[in-house]
Order: C-alpha cells, then structure tokens, then sequence
C-alpha cells in the first residue's frame, strides 16, 4: 500500500516529483526493513553514550555485524563508546555519524576478505570504510574524514591529535579497549555498563590470534606502524632488508 501511494503520487504528470525523487523513495523503501532490525539489534544509549541513528550509521553497523566475528564487532563498539568517553573528558567536539562509521569498521583490514596483499591493515580498512561511505551516499569530505580516521587509528598519537575529532575519538576509543582507559577518563561503573552491553568474548586472546594470522600474511606491510614489533616476532625471517643496506644502495655516486 505504502509502495502504491509513492508510485501513484510519483506519476510523469506530476510537475513537483523528478525521477531521481522516484528511485530514491523506491531505495528508502527497500532498505526500510533492513535499517530497522539494525537499529533493534543496538541499544539506544550505552553509559550514557546514545548511538546514532541515521542511514548511515546503521548501514555501516549492520555491515560490521556482518563481516566481523562477534568478539571483533563488540570490540568496534566499545571503541566508540570508550572514544564518546574520553572525547567527553577531553571536551573535544566530533562528527557522531562518521566517528560511528569510523569505529564501526576501524578493523576491517585485519579480515582477510578485506585485505590487500601489501598494504597495512589500516589503510585496507580505511578505503573499505570509505567506500562504505561513498556508496551510502556521504559527502567526499565526510568520506575522506572517516578515511583518515580509520586509517590513524593506531598511529603516533602525536599525528592523531592534529587531526579533527573523528579521527581522535577512534584513535581514543581502540586503545581505551586494548590497553584500557585512563583511569581519570572513566569510571568502573561506566567502563562495565560499556563492557556488559558488548561483552569482550575473550577478546585478548583472539584478538591477538587475529593479528598474529595478519602478520603471518603480510609481516612487512607493517613497517614502521604499531604492529612492526608483532610482525618482527611472529614472522622473523621476513625481516632481511637493513636501513643502511637500502641507503648504500641509492642510485647516486658519492
């Protein structure tokens, strides 16, 4: 009935309506159904934290939910809300839709069916995240935002914090839930509303597990990132080239 009314009121003869208004509420209708389990399946609110609720973010949680095994997709959770956390204690502004899209998917990388074969895992899940943006119709500006956002997540936070909020919240967030909170940025009563909303699901070890196997497949494509010392260890004889074995071999005559 809804589908009738729309096509009626959407009729060539109606001066108002284009065709691309047409498509659009045909694609609205189509993902109805589908925006509304992802919505069910997330509190609304989490120590204090609501969740956003717009296209996107739903769309970017559902997909985590989907390709994410569930202790990886808890995890992406309690990064955002530990990262809305400390942004609170920071009082530091954000994006709440592409800080929720960017911790949504901040480990998409570390999947096999997402990864690349030289590239860091963070740049793999940062051009996943955006393109996830981009085909949910978000603005290049709030795509390259969340790119970067992903793509940082885990790097020196001296770079982090001359980004913008998004990129400071995930960054915050992932290692709030890795290594644990400051102290003086949350309490035990907020810090287990968080965990007990998404529990960790022995998260240490297969977490762990998870980026061990990564380092396995591609031990080099971690130079220089917070994951070299892992891939040193887990992977050791793939680490031969020396620094000033590279620089000797320049092509300059000196």
């Amino acid at each position: 009935m809804v589908m009738a009314t729309c096509l009626c009121a959407c009729r060539s003869d109606a001066p108002f309506v284009t065709r691309r208004a047409l498509i659009a509420a045909m694609f609205a209708l189509a993902c109805a159904p589908r925006l509304g389990r992802a919505s069910a399946e997330l509190p609304s609110e989490v120590a204090g934290i609501p969740l956003p609720r717009s296209p996107l973010t739903l769309r970017a949680a559902r997909f985590a939910r989907e390709n994410c095994p569930p202790f990886l997709f808890n995890h992406c959770m309690r990064t955002y809300l530990f990262g809305a956390v400390a942004m609170q204690h920071h009082r530091s502004a954000y994006d709440v839709d592409n800080a929720f899209v960017a911790a949504s998917l901040h480990d998409l990388g570390l999947l096999k069916a997402f990864a690349t074969e030289q590239q860091p895992f963070e740049i793999d899940g940062a051009d996943s995240a955006a393109r996830l943006a981009r085909e949910s119709g978000a603005s290049v500006r709030n795509s390259e935002d969340i790119w970067h956002a992903v793509a940082l997540h885990d790097a020196r936070f001296a770079l982090v914090e001359h980004q913008n909020g998004t990129a400071m919240l995930v960054a915050m967030g992932a290692g709030s839930d890795v290594l644990g909170p400051d102290s003086d940025m949350i309490d035990a009563r907020r810090s287990a509303e968080i965990v007990a909303a998404f529990p960790r699901l022995a998260f240490k070890k297969q977490f762990t597990e998870l980026l061990m196997d990564h380092c396995r497949r591609k031990p080099l494509s971690q130079r220089s990132t917070w994951l070299e010392g892992l891939c040193r260890d887990t992977s050791p004889s793939a680490w031969t080239a020396k620094l000033a074995d590279a620089i000797a071999a320049a092509p300059f005559a000196e």
